[in-house]
């Protein structure tokens, strides 16, 4: 019976470690942070060339850049307005910098989609627990990093109130006069299942795991906590997810009267690919 010992051994093992995971899942609905990592999304362009968004994160699993390129992009359709961004943290793994280009023809502020283009770059305050202020200062130009010395023009100053559970909850536009009162801009109000209300009547949510959810800086810089996916069903278009719950494939929902865009992917087709790096709950995750 010997021979029998070791086959019962890794059964038992494997046994153990699914229902591991599904209990830490079960338990911990919230940190698929601490499970799964986007690193890259895939899509097409209305001229149906591929387009490629890949993902870097530090040592803390906090993202660090998303640059957007396409491979082979025909030379006749002229220069792609890829859009990249990059994150910095402060020694609190809070964000305090984050950055943006716009190139050429994009439309970055100040708007004209003609001429407009250089760095939007935004810096991040924490003045009070429930309260973050984000100062956006835009660089025009052929600019890729934020200079030394120039000052650039400051254009807003937002601030986002933050609700018991840590979602922004309200939006504010902040004047740089201290006389003059915030303004709200909007409230973001969740429903039961957690979830922002439908743009239209022919959408609805799945019971999925949101690609938001897979890292809060996510949820924060896009303002979308929702737990669940928001999706279009029909007969032609299925999506399927891995076993943690995650989209692999989702439709991009740029068009009227939808006007939801994952990770401001828009005029990029309608058909989203994901791809993860994931690791069951062990202790500290590794990947």
């Amino acid at each position: 019976m010997k021979p029998l010992l070791f086959p019962v051994i890794v059964i038992l093992f494997a046994t153990t470690s699914c229902r591991k995971v599904i209990d830490f899942i079960h338990d911990h609905p919230d940190a698929h942070d601490s499970l799964c990592r986007i690193t890259n999304i895939n899509l097409s362009d209305a001229y149906n060339v591929p387009i490629v968004a890949d993902i870097s994160y530090n040592n803390k699993g906090n993202p660090t850049t998303l640059f957007v390129h396409s491979p082979g992009y025909p030379p006749s359709v002229g220069q792609i307005a890829e859009v990249n961004r990059w994150f910095r943290y402060d020694k609190y793994d809070r964000l305090l910098y984050s950055y943006i280009n716009f190139p050429p023809g994009f439309g970055g502020p100040p708007a004209d989609a003609n001429t407009s283009y250089g760095l939007g770059f935004h810096k991040y305050a924490y003045p009070r627990p429930n309260f973050v202020t984000d100062s956006l200062i835009f660089y025009p130009g052929d600019t890729t990093y934020p200079p030394m010395y120039d000052a650039g023009s400051q254009t807003s100053i937002t601030g986002y109130t933050l609700d018991a559970r840590g979602r922004i909850s309200k939006v504010w536009n902040l004047s740089r006069d201290p006389h003059v009162p915030p303004q709200l801009i909007k409230e973001m109000v969740y429903d039961a299942g957690g979830n922002l209300p439908l743009p239209d009547s022919s959408l609805s949510y799945d019971n999925k795991v949101n690609p938001y959810r897979t890292n809060k800086i996510w949820q924060f810089i896009f303002n979308d906590y929702s737990r669940n996916n928001m999706v279009k069903i029909d007969y032609f278009y299925f999506t399927q997810y891995n076993s943690f719950g995650l989209p692999l494939n989702l439709r991009n929902l740029q068009n009227p009267p939808y006007y939801h865009t994952l990770f401001d992917m828009d005029n990029k087709g309608v058909d989203m690919t994901f791809t993860y790096a994931c690791a069951p709950p062990k202790g500290p995750i590794d990947y």
